[in-house]
Parts: structure tokens; sequence; C-alpha cells
């Protein structure tokens, strides 16, 4: 493994890989490189009016929320005015991801949004078991929630 600042990268080149962002560290659960099989990957685009959308897929917990929080750390530092979390493909998330969830939310500057994707009925479950479906703005659709997000009153979740 490499250094850079604070935060631990893999050595190793990620296997799945979008056109336009940045894809985090993605694991391959069988050892292969097929992208079908990568368990855990962020990507992170940048997207018109200052916009940064952050495409989660796999579980998030202990030892995956560390890299969430790099990826959202990187859009503040960035000084993105919205930010929207796709939680589509997440299966599975614990109290250490909802904390940095949590703590990016207390953290936006004035003006700052942030929106949440998630249709997953197992992590909406959770979300709202925690009280956190009132504390975020959840969305079943990447649509709607980018229309909050940049200030759209049309945007319905």
């Amino acid at each position: 493994m490499t250094r850079d600042g604070s935060i631990w990268l893999r050595a190793e080149e990620p296997r799945a890989v979008e056109a336009a962002g940045t894809v985090y560290a993605a694991d391959d659960a069988t050892g292969g490189s097929d992208a079908d099989a990568v368990s855990f990957s962020i990507s992170q685009q940048e997207l018109e009016g200052a916009t940064r959308l952050l495409s989660v897929r796999g579980e998030l917990d202990l030892s995956t929320a560390p890299r969430l929080k790099w990826a959202l750390a990187e859009a503040l530092d960035a000084d993105a005015s919205a930010i929207v979390v796709d939680l589509s493909l997440v299966t599975f998330i614990d109290s250490t991801a909802l904390g940095v969830l949590v703590g990016v939310q207390r953290s936006l500057s004035v003006g700052a949004r942030l929106a949440i994707v998630c249709a997953h009925e197992h992590v909406l479950k959770i979300l709202e078991l925690t009280g956190l479906d009132g504390t975020f703005e959840i969305f079943q659709t990447l649509d709607g929630a980018l229309a909050h997000a940049r200030g759209s009153t049309a945007a319905a979740g």
C-alpha cells in the first residue's frame, strides 16, 4: 500500500472504472478480474453546477465506511454546493457508515445540500429504524435527488 496524506490507497489498479469519475478501492470478491465480481466500490463524478455524484456499490460497514468518508471529504474540499450519494446498489449499511453521512450533513456549508438516493428495502429500513430518514433527504430516483440537491422546488422524495 501507499500513503497519500492521511488516506491509505491500494497500490493495485481498481477493477471497476467509470469513464468520467474517480473510483475508490474496488475490491474483488473472487480474486478474478471480472467487473461483475466487485464487492465494493465508490465512483465520484463532477456534474454541472458544482454538483458531485458519489455512487456506492456493495456493503457500507466498518471496513468500507472510511472510503466513503474520503470521497465525501474530497467533494467537500472541492466546494461542491450539492452532493448526491447514490446508495441504490448498497445492500447493507451499518452505524459507522451512517455516522459518516451524519458528519457530512453537519459539515455542509451554508446553502449546500446533500441528497441520498436509496431504493433498497433493507437499507431504507435501517435508515428508518435509526430515525435518520427524517434527517436526510432520501429519494427513490437519481433524478429526484439531483433536482433537490440543485435546489429545484419540483423535486419530490
